[in-house]
């Protein structure tokens, strides 16, 4: 079994913050204004509603589900713990990919499960015959994975998605945090497959990370089968009124996901000479690009030096976040001149 990774919170809240793959820009602040004006109508002294009945219907209507296919929750983490709570018990194992989101192996150890890797290469095709049989081998209990991964941009074709789903009998949750950055989604296939979820959340595209709100999306049977297994009030009442606002500005916050595509394709046609040993960028299908350097820590310090934060891991890879056009062209910058300097 792979060593186990841990997930570390962003500390640094200072400079250009490019290391948690936030939204680049803020809510615009006529949204921010319409939320003020409602929150102040909120009776404070009163439990949430606790189905967030308004906010479950506000997303099934942008997901094209019934609400009765939506649970709302704390962030998706709060979901995919969820998920793993009611079908993981001691000594069960799960199937992930590596890389990948280390909240897995978070909510995995709290119930004694065990994590199995498949190793997905960032410059290689899914191996779907590769993944199945290791499921099999393994005998999992449930698989989950993101899609695009989270942290490489890869994302896995819908055909090898309902493959899986078909193959395995056990919960297979497809973390979609990214969805809205990659063409598709599988939101569109729980209807058919009953072991079937998946998981998104308002913290990316829709610039809502502050207010941790996130969905689980499944076939209405089985929703209802785990409705009544979250906690009580877990949406609080805040964020039920703010996301039911920020989603019925849906096309006007999604301009911003398509500029944020536009930005992230630009640095990877201006970067497509860098792909060597001393530094390689990834095409991605998420808002922020993987890349990996033999020198890794030069160029951090250059980040660094320029005030700029980017994800770094353990190996020798690191991550960007794709920012505005004007931090987009710093990051740019420094990545030209890290590569005139050690090439």
């Amino acid at each position: 079994m792979s060593e186990k990774m841990e997930y570390e919170a962003m500390k640094d809240r200072e400079g250009i913050l490019l290391n948690a793959n936030e939204s680049s820009v803020n809510l615009p602040v006529d949204i921010r204004k319409e939320i003020a004006e409602k929150i102040v109508d909120i009776s404070f002294h009163r439990y949430p509603e606790d189905e967030a009945s308004a906010l479950c219907q506000a997303y099934a209507d942008y997901a094209g589900v019934k609400p009765t296919q939506v649970i709302a929750g704390n962030g998706s983490d709060e979901m995919l713990g969820l998920m793993i709570s009611l079908f993981i018990q001691k000594g069960d194992k799960l199937l992930t990919l590596t890389p990948d989101f280390s909240m897995y192996d978070y909510y995995l150890g709290m119930h004694e499960g065990e994590i199995v890797r498949y190793e997905r290469k960032a410059d290689a095709p899914f191996d779907i015959e590769g993944f199945i049989q290791k499921g099999k081998e393994e005998n999992v209990k449930m698989i989950l994975f993101s899609n695009p991964n989270n942290p490489t941009g890869q994302i896995i074709e819908k055909e090898d998605l309902c493959r899986i789903a078909d193959t395995f009998k056990c919960p297979v949750v497809i973390d979609e945090a990214y969805g809205e950055f990659m063409e598709g989604t599988m939101i569109d296939q729980v209807d058919r497959y009953e072991n079937l979820f998946v998981t998104r959340t308002l913290s990316k595209a829709f610039a809502f990370a502050a207010g941790r709100c996130g969905f689980l999306i499944g076939n209405e049977e089985m929703m209802e089968k785990i409705r009544p297994q979250k906690v009580p009030y877990n949406v609080n009442s805040m964020t039920q009124c703010a996301a039911t606002i920020i989603l019925s500005h849906k096309e006007e916050l999604l301009t911003q996901c398509d500029l944020i595509k536009q930005e992230r394709e630009h640095m990877i046609k201006e970067c497509k000479d860098f792909n060597d040993s001393l530094l390689t960028l990834y095409p991605s299908h998420a808002n922020f690009i993987y890349g990996r350097s033999a020198k890794k820590e030069e160029l951090l310090k250059k980040f660094e030096e320029a005030g700029i934060t980017i994800r770094n891991y353990h190996d020798n890879s690191f991550r960007i976040t794709i920012g505005t056009p004007q931090e987009n062209e710093k990051v740019y910058h420094i990545l030209r001149s890290f590569k005139e300097e050690f090439q």
